[in-house]
């Protein structure tokens, strides 16, 4: 099992770090621009966190103890890439007009592939027994880019808002959007707790 997780969380490591490094590249030329606009996006964040949590475990398992805040920052960095899979299949697929750009090319593993990896590996591989106050930890990576989603979409100046590329605003409906995706959240935090 140990075995397992380590190949499995080096994977993640290294195909996300690939994926990333090639977002600063077009045309066979860096573009440092197009690389810091993707981190935008809740995707990129909440893989490339769990990409570092995948690495701190691998190092921690090869070294032959994981310490509680490795297995907290993976834990966390699960539930963050759960909520991108959740969201992709539960509603930008139904909202944007179906899954095949969501599921195309990087997108594949970033919004598909790597969660998936990081599920199996974190409930079945590394799971320690954990408090259900310690569990809704879960819920602060979310809880924080949503604030700032918020802020960019909703409330900055206008010459530096995003434009609302998730469509959480619609309508002027981001209470719902927010309520939603916190309690999204906590039930992705429950089922990792009871997994």
């Amino acid at each position: 099992m140990k075995t397992a997780s380590i190949i499995i969380n080096i994977a993640i490591f290294l195909t996300t770090l690939t994926i990333l490094i090639l977002y600063f590249r077009q045309d066979g030329r860096w573009q440092v621009d197009k690389g810091r606009k993707a981190f935008r996006f809740f995707t990129v964040l909440s893989n490339a966190f769990c990409a570092i949590a995948a690495l701190a475990m691998a190092v921690s398992q090869i070294g032959g103890a994981v310490p509680r805040p490795v297995l907290l920052m993976k834990y966390l960095a699960t539930v963050s890439v759960t909520v991108t899979l959740a969201t992709v299949f539960l509603f930008l697929g139904p909202t944007m007009g179906g899954y095949r750009d969501l599921l195309k090319g990087d997108n594949l593993y970033m919004h598909l592939i790597g969660p998936v990896l990081a599920i199996l590996s974190y409930a079945f591989l590394e799971k320690r027994e954990m408090a259900f106050p310690t569990a809704l930890t879960g819920l602060i990576p979310v809880a924080l880019y949503g604030g700032m989603y918020l802020y960019r979409v909703v409330y900055a100046p206008e010459d530096r808002r995003w434009e609302d590329f998730y469509g959480f605003n619609k309508g002027g409906k981001w209470p719902l959007a927010l309520a939603a995706m916190l309690g999204g959240t906590l039930i992705v935090c429950v089922l990792l707790w009871i997994a």
